[in-house]
């Protein structure tokens, strides 16, 4: 991240360049993923570690919105219950 919670322009075009793997490996056939997997098990395996670690990255963001909208569900809740204390 960069200043005031921005991205840099760097982790955009990776991020972007992973969404673009993503969606190339979903468009191609078992047969042709198994193909690029023996004739070339270095990017295969490049692509395995880049798509393991944004699923990753994704899940925890997943996790941290989760909780955020459960604070924000919850909230009034617990001021009620303050107020009434």
């Amino acid at each position: 991240m960069h200043r005031r919670g921005t991205p840099k322009t760097g982790d955009v075009i990776e991020r972007v360049q992973v969404e673009r793997l993503a969606t190339s490996i979903l468009t191609r056939s078992p047969h042709e993923l198994a193909e690029i997997a023996i004739g070339n098990p270095a990017i295969y395996g490049e692509w395995m570690a880049e798509i393991s670690r944004r699923s990753a990255e994704a899940q925890a963001e997943a996790r941290r919105m989760s909780l955020a909208l459960q604070s924000l569900q919850e909230a009034p809740n617990r001021a009620r219950k303050r107020t009434a204390a």
